[in-house]
């Protein structure tokens, strides 16, 4: 009792710091200034690390997933898990080459299992970011700022081989972008727009088994996320300001005739609609339960639109920008050598890996950014509790210079800590 007491502390307590934590800066890409910033996949490190592969696995009785909440069914343990990764890029635009990189917050998360039922989970997670910071001799442009994401998710089985999931997500956050334009010894002016936004959106996942041979199991699954909206609304002030630094303005202080202050910078109210369509992800794999599995999964989504004057700089661009159907197939699985060994660390470690192709749903110059990468990682088992580090390590390219005008090469390196126990026992004897 005492030690379920103190996972309950530390799952508060994380909870607390990580909220605070989430509004911090978690991207680094001029990408990020279209629309409501750079959106991350719904995945755990685990299923990042077997190319974003997550509507379906055969190895999840401990380990909550985001993505399928029918594959929630399956845990049998009480799961804590909290994954951070760190991202870094080599970026080529037209007007020069540099480095980026950014600390990003993926979940936290606690599901906690309905007896034979099915279980429940709760979480936290970024949704989107935006980060970005360009400057030269007449122009600077800034954006930070983050969508997140709480979500509650069900599953249950329906008989021993079909399970259903749902989830509700709230979307939540605030973006600050700043556009100024330097006038050296003269006078800058700058734009500022602060917004916050807001949302709903509800998905629904099924999962089923079909046991072949001995100890071979297929899993098929799928999910979808209905058509929702993400609202905007904020503020933006344009003003005349004396740059006092590189990229520093303080606004021009202008007196009447009588040596009052008076503002001379004009205020609007800002508005703004992300509008998403229906999103469907499909999956299917083949292995033996907690030894081995390969799966592949077809994400597809109409395109996204956006509406209103928080959006104007997504719409209108030195590069054409534009909007359109987004799809990605993701490749992947993982190896077990014998879960449960008592003489070989290494034989209870499990080795993931797995490859993912995708079409952003963005375009620049007229052409489709495509996203290619490919992951591997580990999951290392930890102390006599059923507790794992996962890492993953992500390689790949974000759009292709040669038609978009702009290319991310890019890694990603994450840590995911998964604690998971019994925390609710019958009494033997009372």
């Amino acid at each position: 009792m005492k030690q379920n007491l103190n996972n309950v502390v530390v799952v508060v307590v994380m909870f607390l710091c990580v909220t605070i934590y989430a509004q911090e800066q978690q991207v680094s890409s001029l990408l990020s200034n279209y629309g409501l910033g750079t959106t991350f996949s719904e995945t755990t490190m685990v299923e990042k690390s077997q190319g974003d592969l997550s509507v379906v696995t055969n190895n999840n009785d401990e380990v909550a997933s985001i993505a399928n909440p029918a594959l929630l069914s399956d845990l049998k343990l009480t799961s804590f898990s909290l994954s951070m990764q760190v991202l870094g890029a080599n970026v080529e635009n037209m007007d020069s080459n540099y480095k980026s990189g950014a600390v990003s917050l993926a979940n936290i998360s606690l599901a906690v299992p309905l007896g034979s039922k099915g279980a429940f989970s709760l979480g936290l997670r970024n949704h989107s970011s935006v980060g970005f910071e360009t400057s030269n001799s007449e122009f600077y442009n800034f954006g930070n700022g983050s969508v997140n994401q709480f979500y509650l998710s069900v599953g249950l089985n329906v008989t021993k081989n079909l399970s259903i999931g749902a989830q509700m997500n709230r979307y939540f956050g605030k973006t600050d972008k700043r556009q100024a334009f330097k006038g050296g010894i003269q006078k800058s002016t700058v734009f500022d727009q602060s917004y916050n936004v807001t949302g709903l959106s509800t998905k629904i996942g099924a999962q089923y088994k079909q046991p072949m041979f001995k100890t071979l199991e297929a899993v098929f699954g799928a999910y979808g996320v209905l058509a929702y909206k993400n609202k905007a609304k904020g503020e933006s002030r344009f003003f005349e300001a004396v740059q006092t630094d590189v990229n520093t303005f303080s606004e021009l202080i202008t007196r009447d005739s009588d040596g009052n202050i008076v503002d001379t910078a004009i205020e609007k109210d800002i508005s703004g609609e992300e509008k998403k369509s229906f999103k469907t992800v499909l999956g299917a794999g083949l292995g033996e339960k907690n030894h081995w599995f390969a799966g592949v999964s077809y994400e597809l989504q109409d395109a996204v639109s956006y509406t209103g004057n928080v959006f104007n700089q997504t719409t209108s661009s030195l590069i054409p920008v534009g909007f359109e159907a987004s799809n990605k197939i993701s490749l992947g699985g993982y190896i077990i050598p014998k879960k449960y060994s008592l003489k070989s660390y290494f034989s209870r470690v499990a080795y993931r890996g797995g490859f993912k192709y995708e079409n952003t749903g963005l375009t620049l110059n007229e052409n489709s950014v495509k996203n290619l990468g490919i992951s591997f990682g580990l999951g290392l088992p930890l102390g006599r509790r059923i507790s794992y580090a996962n890492f993953s390590f992500e390689l790949g390219r974000l759009g292709d210079f040669s038609k978009n005008k702009y290319q991310e090469e890019y890694f990603n390196v994450g840590i995911e800590l998964s604690l998971s126990d019994k925390w609710f026992n019958k009494r033997v004897i009372d």
